[in-house]
């Protein structure tokens, strides 16, 4: 009879146990999407009246590379936003496999379409720098390093992924990119829609497979890098 009541006072402790670290889990997947969210709607919100005060361009760009960077020290959490040397070589490959791919595609896609821009080693001496220090981190820290883990960690791993290149592209359409005088890309057509879909899809399969934002980072920088060099993004200009 004792033993009975052991064993019964036992299970109830285990049960309850049980129930206390799925509810613990459930908190920490809640935490972590408020936080996708949350993070989402402020840099959306800045992008979007970006097309108002021009000034707010260089705000949300800012906003993508220090808010996630500011977060990690302050919470000790470098590895889960990607900034780790684990699986560095892998990342490098993967990164340079990958924006390899969509440089070739690219290619050939507008093959004979496009000329090289004038003034083009310029072209590629001021832009290169640009992408690799600015336009690829302030995209890659944000929705790779911050959106998705947390969208992962709350959501699943799949459906972490999609939803976050999804907001990715979604993003696109908020800030001034289209029409402007550095840039002739079309990003509200179709093709140019599940471009960007694809591209977010593949940067974030990278960083889910290597855990480390190199590998995103890098693949973007190369996607800009062929954008320069067909001619659809310029940074130096001449008027006659």
């Amino acid at each position: 009879m004792l033993i009975e009541l052991l064993n019964k006072d036992l299970n109830e402790y285990k049960d309850k146990e049980i129930r206390i670290e799925k509810l613990k889990h459930e908190r920490r997947k809640n935490k972590f999407l408020l936080e996708g969210l949350l993070g989402t709607i402020l840099f959306f919100g800045i992008s979007l009246a970006s097309r108002i005060i021009l000034n707010l361009f260089f705000v949300m760009i800012m906003f993508g590379i220090v808010f996630p960077l500011i977060w990690a020290k302050c919470t000790k959490s470098w590895e889960f936003i990607g900034f780790t040397k684990k699986n560095l070589r892998k990342a490098i490959f993967w990164g340079l496999g990958a924006g390899g791919v969509f440089m070739i595609y690219q290619s050939l896609i507008t093959l004979g379409n496009h000329s090289f821009p004038s003034l083009l080693g310029l072209q590629l001496i001021f832009g290169i720098p640009i992408w690799v220090f600015v336009l690829s981190p302030f995209q890659e820290f944000f929705f790779r390093g911050w959106i998705q883990p947390r969208f992962q960690k709350s959501m699943g791993k799949w459906i972490g992924l999609i939803l976050t290149s999804l907001f990715f592209t979604f993003w696109h359409f908020l800030p001034t990119f289209e029409g402007t005088s550095t840039s002739t890309i079309k990003i509200t057509t179709i093709e140019g829609i599940l471009t960007t879909i694809g591209l977010g899809v593949m940067f974030g399969y990278i960083f889910q497979r290597t855990e480390n934002i190199v590998a995103p980072w890098l693949a973007h920088a190369l996607a800009g890098i062929i954008m320069i060099l067909l001619g659809f993004i310029t940074f130096i200009t001449i008027n006659p």
